[in-house]
């Protein structure tokens, strides 16, 4: 019983080397078959690559109409010439922010009221990684041209809020 089981252990160990044996046309047409689809890949990429670097555009944003914003605080702005104004205000339930005017408008401006506040449409160019647009990143671009006490149709959330379009240049 053990020289059966031996014979057939030989001949399953000779069966299963010859089947390891090569054949030098199919591994010859492996390889060439390899080269071909990885010149073509590594063509196809750079290409692409290239196609990217020439086709790359600037991104810019550009902001338009006008917004509502409550005011927190007025503060003399002490960097710039004399009579000009800062403005603490916020968005509905969002963070404060900066914003500047070209004349004092201490007296005009009431703490603690809405308005609408219409600006100059402005341009700012996108950081390449740039997803999320928010006007408050821009603060400082803001030129207030006018402001008019809010209405109870656009406060909360209705409040409105400025245009962001992107342009490609």
């Amino acid at each position: 019983m053990k020289k059966m089981i031996a014979g057939i252990l030989c001949l399953v160990l000779a069966l299963s080397l010859s089947g390891c044996g090569t054949n030098a046309q199919s591994s010859d047409t492996c390889n060439a078959n390899y080269e071909e689809g990885y010149t073509a890949g590594y063509e196809a990429g750079y290409h692409d690559g290239k196609q990217q670097v020439t086709g790359n555009e600037k991104r810019f944003a550009q902001f338009s109409g006008s917004f509502t914003a409550t005011v927190e605080q007025l503060l003399p702005d002490y960097y710039a010439l004399p009579g000009k104004t800062i403005a603490v205000v916020h968005f509905f339930q969002d963070r404060p922010f900066l914003l500047h005017f070209q004349k004092d408008l201490t007296g005009e401006l009431i703490e603690g009221t809405s308005y609408v506040f219409e600006f100059e449409t402005f341009q700012v160019e996108l950081p390449e990684d740039e997803e999320d647009l928010d006007i408050l990143d821009y603060m400082y671009s803001i030129n207030v041209t006018g402001y008019r006490a809010a209405e109870d149709d656009e406060l909360g959330t209705d409040s409105k809020l400025p245009t962001v379009e992107i342009v490609l240049k």
